[in-house]
């Protein structure tokens, strides 16, 4: 009885505390899924010299969702061959990840108000600067959202940097 005892208290500690922590992995790797394709957009628009967008993929097609709220859509990356900012069917589709999981936390992946799509010039350099905020959500724990999410900052320059959340880009 007494081991049973020292069990249960054992097991109500630590399942609080393995369930943050799946939260913290599924955000870190939302986080590093999302970076790794904005490095290798990048990356292509330098090699292949040509415009490459990353944006959320619209639901029943390849153009670009222009959404801010980019949680529910699959990301997508693609050489702008005609350079007309969307998705046209002479372009080349580069890379596709799956929208975020929310089935074990709920999560929110936004971008910033009046950005456009992510769009990387031919020397690497973004179009234009962006900020794209990723959290967990609690509904009304703000600390619980600050703690569990990352702001993602991507320079004129076409650097993604990872920072704390709603910080200074």
């Amino acid at each position: 009885m007494v081991a049973l005892a020292v069990l249960a208290i054992l097991l109500r500690v630590a399942v609080p505390n393995f369930s943050l922590l799946l939260v913290s992995n599924r955000l870190t790797s939302d986080i590093n899924n999302f970076t790794a394709l904005l490095n290798y957009a990048r990356s292509v628009a330098i090699t292949r010299n040509q415009l490459v967008i990353v944006c959320p993929k619209a639901t029943s097609s390849n153009a670009c969702s222009t959404a801010t709220d980019w949680n529910p859509y699959e990301l997508q990356a693609f050489v702008d061959v005609d350079a007309d900012g969307d998705w046209s069917s002479g372009d080349v589709l580069l890379k596709t990840i799956t929208a975020l999981d929310v089935s074990s936390a709920p999560t929110s992946f936004v971008r910033g108000a009046g950005s456009g799509n992510l769009v990387f010039g031919t020397v690497g350099y973004a179009m234009a600067a962006q900020r794209l905020d990723i959290h967990a959500v609690k509904s009304g724990d703000s600390a619980y959202e600050s703690k569990y999410g990352r702001s993602i900052c991507v320079s004129v320059q076409g650097r993604a940097l990872v920072i704390p959340y709603q910080g200074n880009c």
